[in-house]
This record gives structure tokens, C-alpha cells and sequence, in this order.
């Protein structure tokens, strides 16, 4: 059973424009656990409020087995719900080799027809592909 996407109010203050909404993909990487993914989703928070991004929900794997049913849910969320940007924490939640993951990564830019974030890089910033 794939795990709904924990949702996230955005708020709107006086003056201050509502944030773009972006989802936030993760996948339960070997030998990650419930700190480490807790970790991830404080990283992906504090990337999305830099950049002016509000969560409309994370996307995440709890188990391999529910890989290709959170990838479906994630591209059916973002195309209902109209939102054309999704943070990964880093290439290696797309796949382990950099050139399957960069072939993700694009399929899933053109599927949604938006922007996806990395949040980290190997040189320390953000990366993005849309």
C-alpha cells in the first residue's frame, strides 16, 4: 500500500506572496533510517522556505516495494493538483547510478511539465531541470 502524501498548509501573510506550491519525492535510501529520513524532510523544508516554496506534500517511500506506486502517485498528484515543481533531496533518490537518475530526473520534469530541484549537489548548491 503506497503512503499518502502528508500534506502542509500554505498560509498567506498580509504583503507577502503565497509561496509556490512544490511537492517533495524521497526515497527510503539502503541503510536510511528514521533519523536519517527525518533528517532529509527538515533538509527539503528548509530548501523549499529558501527558495520561496510552500509543501504541498512529500511524496515518500516507506518501502522498496512501494517504488514505482510513489513515483505514479507523485506524477498523478502534481498533474491534478496543477503543481509544477518537485524538491528530491539529491540524485541518489532517483537511482544509485547518475546516469539512470539524470534520465529520471528529466523523464519526471517532462512528465509533470515543471521544474525538479535537487536540493543538494555534490558542489554544495542547488541544481534544477525543467
Amino acid at each position: 500500500m503506497t503512503a499518502s502524501p502528508t500534506r502542509v498548509l500554505l498560509h498567506s501573510r498580509v504583503g507577502v506572496p503565497d509561496p509556490v506550491a512544490a511537492f517533495a519525492y524521497l526515497r527510503r535510501l539502503p541503510g536510511m533510517g528514521k533519523d536519517a529520513v527525518r533528517h532529509a524532510v527538515t533538509e527539503l523544508e528548509s530548501f523549499a522556505g529558501r527558495r520561496g516554496f510552500g509543501l504541498a506534500g512529500i511524496h515518500f517511500e516507506r518501502h522498496p516495494s512501494e517504488r514505482q506506486d510513489t513515483w505514479r502517485e507523485l506524477i498523478t498528484s502534481c498533474r491534478s493538483e496543477g503543481v509544477a515543481t518537485v524538491l528530491v533531496p539529491s540524485a541518489r533518490h532517483f537511482h544509485h547510478d547518475p546516469v539512470v537518475a539524470a534520465l529520471m530526473r528529466e523523464e519526471l520534469a517532462e512528465k509533470i511539465r515543471g521544474t525538479v530541484f535537487i536540493a543538494t549537489t555534490t558542489l554544495g548548491g542547488a541544481s534544477h531541470d525543467g
